[in-house]
């Protein structure tokens, strides 16, 4: 929702601060709609309509798992498409997956977004309009249910689209309007190391994923081709600098490739690079691959971290059925 234009509209109509905030509480935090603003006038409601739309996104096609996630098409105002999920990690928690670019020119061969190469970033409009797109749909779908969490690990790079990227968390962040507590987002990026220093400064609160998926420079400069810019080396001392003294944890996600990443050198070679950062603040989150991916083989991989005294975890992929998991968002 593009707010600055409604404000301006507010104005127009000499609208007293007190009711302006609780127009934006009616839209961004309860997703009501401008016809039950009861009590601001009527001109100003038809003009709102008109000149301010709720979601400049629009639902093309929605997809439902067996597993209660739910995957959206959305069409932008240019007819650009993206796909946004909607999971239930657990029976408290809501959580939208928001993307940030309509492609990604990062390319690691494993992610459908990837083989897109590169699109054009979203605005920051666009990108938190994901976020009200489905606080509108649970208030319409499951009554009493609310979104909870956000991540930005949808399609693109969120740190090559940086303004958009900040322009949206700060709107979900502002507590006149979305209300979103820093700890409930986080953001994901295979590892810009210039716009992660940028990030810790401007969002100490908001937690960080690094899509990291090898630790060794050969292999990651396959998986992760970022990695020939900004290596291995680059990214720890970044989390060191900028990171570890805020005792911010960190995430460290790893697509399980059989064959390819998940061998006991491996494990070694990640132990090694997670302890000369921090082995208390960083957390490793394995994930199969998808689509065809064992979840078995995440959790042998899992064993040996763990006997390396790893923080690890196996996230479980919501969502295959309708390609709605990590690697599988292709807006098609």
């Amino acid at each position: 929702m593009d707010w600055e234009r409604a404000l301006r509209s507010q104005r127009a109509h000499k609208l007293e601060p007190r009711l302006g905030r609780r127009l934006a509480r009616l839209v961004f935090q309860q997703a009501g709609d401008y016809q039950e603003a009861d009590f601001i006038p009527k001109p100003l409601v038809h003009e709102l309509e008109r000149k301010a739309p709720i979601l400049s996104v629009a639902a093309v096609k929605t997809s439902r798992s067996k597993d209660k996630t739910v995957k959206v098409l959305l069409e932008l105002a240019d007819g650009a498409r993206v796909e946004s999920v909607l999971m239930r990690p657990s029976s408290r928690r809501w959580t939208a997956c928001v993307s940030t670019q309509t492609g990604c020119p990062v390319g690691c061969p494993f992610c459908a977004t990837g083989a897109l190469g590169s699109g054009r970033g979203l605005t920051s409009e666009e990108i938190s309009d994901q976020v009200l797109y489905w606080r509108r749909f649970l208030r319409r779908e499951a009554p009493g249910e609310h979104l909870s969490n956000a991540v930005f690990m949808g399609m693109g790079e969120p740190f090559l689209n940086y303004e958009g990227l900040s322009g949206g968390l700060r709107t979900l962040l502002d507590q006149r309007l979305f209300g979103m507590g820093p700890s409930k987002i986080s953001v994901s990026t295979a590892g810009l190391v210039p716009k992660m220093e940028r990030f810790a400064e401007e969002f100490p609160g908001v937690n960080l994923a690094v899509s990291l998926h090898a630790a060794d420079d050969a292999l990651r400069d396959r998986l992760v081709p970022l990695n020939r810019t900004y290596p291995l080396s680059a990214l720890a001392q970044v989390i060191k600098d900028f990171y570890t003294d805020e005792g911010r944890k960190v995430f460290l996600e790893y697509v399980v490739l059989p064959g390819v990443n998940d061998s006991e050198k491996d494990a070694r070679e990640l132990a090694a690079f997670v302890k000369s950062i921090s082995v208390k603040l960083l957390q490793v989150n394995l994930l199969r691959r998808n689509p065809g991916g064992d979840a078995e083989e995440a959790r042998r991989f899992q064993r040996r971290l763990k006997a390396e005294k790893l923080i690890c975890t196996v996230r479980e992929s919501l969502g295959l059925d309708i390609e709605a998991a990590c690697g599988q968002l292709a807006a098609s």
